[in-house]
């Protein structure tokens, strides 16, 4: 792939090392659509451009499931996790069935089962994720679903505790492999651009599959009840029904093509460890408020959730005294109000910060309404209750989903996600474990002034769970007041990555005019190329055709009348053309994209020193590039009057004759015959500005930049620059260097 790269208003071309000639049709929507490029020297190359389709979440959606492959994967998941759930509430109603006439011990026991289903995740989670990367994930998927299946029916004809715990156990160690490959594979057969949307879907699936599963367990005791049968047969026929769902989604996953993954081995080399991702997962919720927030309001409300969930078929038979397998109505009433609420999101969302108001009230409601629940007398009362919690529930879920790909941007969404998935399962079967315990701990009755009171502990906790689900809600409200508050009126603060992408790495280098931006990408591709890595060099405002039209009307001095609003837009508008034309279809392709200047410079130019303010700066330019931040900032450091003395002494001696008599090969713009360019002509203290801005912009994300002092020697920054890139771009092992002197630092 051959890019446009430069500086000084030239242009010029850097060819990554691709085998085979042309790229292969690319991954987005409709593939590449080649076109022919004058470049220089009269030559010709054919540029790849990608044209992304506009059409919206709609489009995407619409994307998705026309492709076979991705529809073998939804079917797959869709019936694995309708398995899930409808052996969920199945277990739960058998456990209450096996001890209906000690409901003291039925609590034990389903804390006991769930405690089973707890233990995985803080045991096996942590290297679930490695064995999915480890092994083909396919045949990992089927397997575990096969197993799951065979598991369910053992599980159906268990009538002892002890057996239900150990299989139970074994379940959901499966279930965290299964989940752990299905979120790795995903990124495999969906384009980059609709893999927000597949996500949402994941999330549906996941969670919306949960009134499914108990409407076929009521749909079963119903008809079996019908026929004469009890309700312990109902929930043998409702386990065997789950284990053929999985078995279901074995045939379908089956089905699934997956393209072969790159050199495995190397990328597990250079993946970070367990506890060093955990540490950067930590980190990174600590830096942003707003999501730490918001990760605190949905545990808490999944903790009361998991509270009503675990003591719920107790709740309806003891203390509502209904049939146990009427909890499974409860259920299906609750998801119903669940689907209503994420279907009355998106009208209510589309105000100014209205997601961002309706999160924190939505979650206080429906901990209101798990309160009021706990005392009510009658089943339909609690139908009724139980229907309006689903929909605020609902409404708050999807809030807050919402927030979190918001405030996020690409490059860290999976670890956000990660981070959110982890919380709340934890949370949830925590209070699954702890919550029958706790109910059959406190159930009896004390005397106080000589009259017997009876306690009823499956009340109580639902009580105390609601009360923690609001008072989550709370301390969420308050720290999104402040995050939001301090982000309207404090600094800026641009997203920070902390860990190199997965399909490619994206580096920009910024800095003062005649800091030596150029020289040291030049320098730094031809040291990548070295090591084996696909390069692709480019600049900005700049690269594809109509970014460099734009860069002439930028740059030209005769343009030194625009007003500093259209000069911030020009840029956007550049940069929106590059980043959909070069940028990221080189990421997508796995390439190392070095770029002369990005959406930082917009920052600190506009931003700061044409006072634009740097935060509205920022919004325009990430709406223009949809989000897209660079992995890494290389800043060189240097003081704005020697790169301008740096600029006067290359003009210099640019206008002195050549030796050899010669003429340029390039054609420069016709401005650049009468010198600097029009920033270039900008007084010192507006360039002292830029510096400024550009070290306030560092000094704030420490994550984001890699600060270089830029007065040293060509070579010797050189080093430097690629030393500092080693946690984004590894140093090759010595057995690995075609070389053993690194180009970096030749003279």
């Amino acid at each position: 792939m051959c890019v446009g790269g430069g500086s000084n208003g030239d242009w010029r071309i850097s060819c990554a090392g691709q085998k085979g000639g042309a790229r292969p049709p690319g991954r987005l929507s409709g593939g590449p659509q080649r076109t022919r490029e004058r470049v220089i020297e009269g030559q010709s190359t054919d540029v790849p451009v990608t044209r992304l389709g506009g059409d919206g979440r709609r489009s995407a959606y619409r994307n998705l499931l026309r492709s076979r492959n991705y529809r073998n994967y939804f079917v797959a998941c869709l019936t694995s996790s309708l398995g899930d759930w409808t052996g969920f509430v199945a277990l739960q109603a058998l456990v209450s069935s096996l001890y209906s006439d000690n409901p003291r011990f039925a609590l034990f026991g389903l804390g006991g089962v769930m405690m089973a289903r707890l233990l995985p995740s803080v045991i096996i989670g942590p290297i679930s994720g490695v064995l999915a990367d480890r092994y083909d994930r396919k045949r990992l998927m089927v397997a575990v679903d096969v197993m799951r299946g065979t598991l369910f029916i053992f599980v159906a004809f268990s009538r002892t505790l002890t057996s239900l715990f150990l299989l139970t156990f074994a379940v959901e160690c499966l279930s965290l492999l299964y989940l752990a490959a299905k979120d790795a594979t995903l990124p495999q057969i969906v384009p980059k651009r609709d893999l927000t949307e597949a996500n949402q879907l994941n999330l549906l699936l996941a969670y919306g599959t949960l009134p499914a599963g108990a409407v076929i367990v009521t749909i079963i005791a119903t008809v079996m009840g019908a026929f004469g049968f009890d309700a312990r047969d109902a929930t043998v026929a409702a386990l065997l029904v789950d284990a053929v769902t999985f078995f279901l989604g074995a045939a379908f996953m089956s089905r699934l093509r997956l393209t072969a993954r790159r050199e495995p081995h190397a990328e597990a080399a250079d993946r970070p460890g367990v506890v060093e991702e955990l540490r950067e997962g930590l980190r990174f919720i600590q830096e942003r408020p707003i999501i730490r927030s918001l990760i605190v309001g949905v545990v808490g409300v999944f903790f009361g959730a998991g509270v009503v969930v675990a003591v719920g078929p107790e709740f309806v038979r003891s203390s509502l005294a209904r049939p146990a397998t009427d909890w499974s109505q409860l259920v299906s009433v609750v998801g119903g109000g669940l689907i209503g609420g994420i279907l009355l999101a998106p009208p209510l969302a589309r105000g100014d910060r209205s997601k961002e108001r309706l999160f924190p009230l939505t979650l206080a409601m429906t901990g209101a309404f798990g309160a009021v629940m706990s005392f009510v007398p009658s089943f339909l009362a609690a139908l009724a209750l139980g229907a309006l919690l689903g929909v605020t529930a609902g409404l708050s879920f999807v809030f807050g989903y919402t927030l979190i790909q918001e405030y996020t941007t690409d490059d860290v969404r999976a670890r956000t996600f990660a981070a959110f998935y982890t919380s709340t399962r934890i949370a949830l079967f925590s209070s699954l474990g702890i919550a029958p315990f706790f109910a059959g701990a406190i159930s009896g009755s004390v005397l106080i002034n000589g009259v017997f009171l009876r306690l009823s502990g499956i009340r109580i906790a639902i009580f105390l769970g609601a009360m923690f689900a609001l008072y989550s809600a709370l301390t969420a409200l308050r720290g999104m007041y402040r995050a939001l508050r301090e982000q309207d009126n404090g600094p800026l603060r641009i997203p920070t990555s902390h860990v190199a992408r997965t399909a490619g790495v994206f580096v920009a280098f910024e800095g003062v005019e005649g800091c030596g931006k150029s020289t040291q990408i030049q320098r730094l591709a031809r040291t990548l190329k070295g090591e084996g890595r696909d390069v692709v060099v480019t600049r900005e405002p700049g690269g594809p055709p109509v970014a460099e039209r734009i860069r002439e009307v930028l740059l030209d001095p005769n343009s030194g009348g625009m007003d500093k609003h259209t000069e911030a837009l020009l840029y956007a508008a550049a940069r929106a053309e590059h980043v959909h034309r070069v940028i990221a279809p080189a990421l997508e392709d796995g390439k190392v994209v070095l770029c002369d200047r990005f959406l930082d410079s917009s920052v600190a130019y506009q931003g700061y020193a044409r006072g634009l303010g740097e935060r509205e700066v920022l919004e325009v330019n990430r709406w223009a590039v949809e989000g897209l931040v660079p992995d890494v900032v290389v800043l060189l450091d240097l003081d704005a009057e020697e790169g301008l003395a740096r600029i006067h002494q290359r003009r210099h001696q640019a206008q002195e004759p050549r030796s050899d008599g010669a003429t340029p090969l390039r054609r420069a713009p016709r401005w650049r015959e009468h010198g600097i360019d029009r920033l270039e002509a900008e007084g010192l203290e507006f360039h002292r500005r830029v510096a400024a801005g550009y070290r306030e912009l560092a000094r704030r994300d420490r994550g984001r930049f890699v600060v270089v002092d830029g007065s040293g020697d060509v070579a010797t920054v050189a080093r430097q620059v690629r030393a500092a890139l080693h946690p984004w771009l590894r140093l090759p092992t010595p057995e690995k260097r075609g070389d053993p002197t690194p180009e970096a630092g030749s003279a």
